[in-house]
C-alpha cells in the first residue's frame, strides 16, 4: 500500500484501487480516467466520492533505465494527451508529473496519478516536466533531449513564448519548495550544471516560435 495525505493506493495483482479521503482529488481523477485515452490506465469501477480502481500498468518509471529513454517518444504521446482535452489554449494538465507518474510499459508511455491536474496552458506541464531533466541530465545530454522532445511536440502543438517564461518561473519556485518541503534530493547532476540548465530553458524563445 502507498499512502500520502490524500489518499491510499493498494496495488493488486490485476489492477491498482485507489481510495480517497480529499473529494476535489477524486473528481480531478475521475474526470482523467474517464476520457478513456490510450495513454493513461483503463477505467474499471469507481464508487463516488471514496475509490477509483483501473487498469494495473506493469511499467517502471520512464527515468528509471536511460536505455529506454525515447524523448520524442514521449514528446507525442505528452502532446496527444493535451490535443484531447485543448480549448481556447488550455487543455488538462498532468502537473505532478514527476517521474515516478510517467511509466514505460512494452514500448509506451504511461501517465498516472491525477489528483493534481488541472485545465492549464500547456506551457505548465512542460515546464515542470523539463525541470527534472534539469536536475538529472547532464548538460549535452540534457540539451539534445530537450530539442529533440520540443521539435517532436511542436509539430503537434504550438506553444507561446511567454506562457513559456511565466510557466518556468513559476514552477522553479513551486519545484524548489517541493524539494524542500519534502526533504527529496536536489537532483543528480552539482548545482551549477542545473543553473546552466535551466537557464538553457529560458533561452529557448527562437524554438518555441519556430
Amino acid at each position: 500500500m502507498n499512502k500520502n495525505k490524500f489518499s491510499s493506493v493498494f496495488v493488486l495483482s490485476d489492477c491498482v484501487i485507489k481510495y480517497f479521503s480529499s473529494y476535489k482529488h477524486f473528481q480531478a481523477e475521475l474526470f482523467a480516467y474517464q476520457l478513456n485515452l490510450p495513454m493513461l490506465p483503463k477505467l474499471l469501477d469507481y464508487t463516488e466520492p471514496y475509490w477509483i480502481k483501473m487498469e494495473k500498468i506493469t511499467g517502471i518509471p520512464y527515468l528509471d533505465e536511460l536505455k529506454n529513454f525515447q524523448p520524442a517518444l514521449l514528446a507525442e504521446t505528452i502532446a496527444n494527451f493535451h490535443w484531447a482535452t485543448l480549448q481556447n489554449d488550455k487543455c488538462l494538465c498532468h502537473i505532478d508529473n514527476a517521474p515516478k507518474n510517467i511509466l514505460f510499459c512494452q514500448g509506451k508511455y504511461y501517465f498516472i496519478d491525477f489528483a493534481e491536474s488541472e485545465f492549464a496552458y500547456p506551457e505548465k506541464d512542460i515546464t515542470h516536466l523539463l525541470l527534472f531533466w534539469a536536475a538529472d541530465f547532464p548538460g549535452e545530454f540534457f540539451r539534445s533531449s530537450v530539442t529533440l522532445f520540443l521539435n517532436i511536440y511542436l509539430s503537434i502543438l504550438q506553444l507561446n513564448s511567454e506562457r513559456w517564461m511565466t510557466s518556468l518561473q513559476e514552477n522553479i519556485c513551486l519545484f524548489d519548495n517541493r524539494r524542500k518541503n519534502f526533504g527529496k534530493h536536489s537532483g543528480k547532476q552539482p548545482i551549477a550544471i542545473q543553473s546552466a540548465n535551466r537557464k538553457w530553458l529560458a533561452e529557448l524563445e527562437e524554438l518555441i516560435n519556430s
